[in-house]
């Protein structure tokens, strides 16, 4: 079934806001990581759920590094 409404690839999404992000001043980038780290920790004092938030935060930071360890033991000379 066709559409009327087109909506776009998030890939494309993706591109066009890292292009903006780009575009912007050493910092206007900091304002803006600034800005979203001040939002999240507000969310978090705000949830009713903190320690549940806290927890999940934890456990990413410690699966990004693990897959940032096995990808430079793969790749690293």
């Amino acid at each position: 079934m066709e559409l009327p409404i087109r909506f776009p690839n998030d890939a494309d999404v993706i591109a066009e806001e890292a292009a903006r992000f780009r575009a912007l001043s050493p910092e206007e980038r900091m304002r803006v990581l600034r800005g979203m780290l001040d939002t999240g920790e507000r969310l978090m004092r705000l949830s009713p759920n903190v320690e549940s938030v806290r927890q999940y935060t934890q456990q990413q930071e410690e699966l990004a590094q693990q897959a940032f360890k096995e990808f430079i033991a793969r790749h690293a000379p």
